[in-house]
């Protein structure tokens, strides 16, 4: 967490850790993302990943990845 205790603010957070983009990319190549719909509209699809999207709104259904 930041140092107010946050650990999210919007689709960013706020604090940057060195490799940390790097680490996610590792870590997630080929495997289940489960993300808010939020999460996923302000990331975008990602390659050579699967998605489950929470949502409390409808679903729609797309065959991109």
């Amino acid at each position: 967490t930041s140092e107010n205790g946050v650990i999210g603010n919007g689709p960013d957070i706020p604090w940057s850790a060195k490799g940390e983009q790097l680490l996610f990319k590792a870590l997630t190549y080929n495997q289940w993302l489960l993300v808010g719909r939020k999460t996923f509209d302000s990331m975008g699809v990602l390659p050579n990943r699967k998605y489950a999207v929470v949502s409390r709104k409808g679903i729609s259904s797309s065959n991109e990845n």
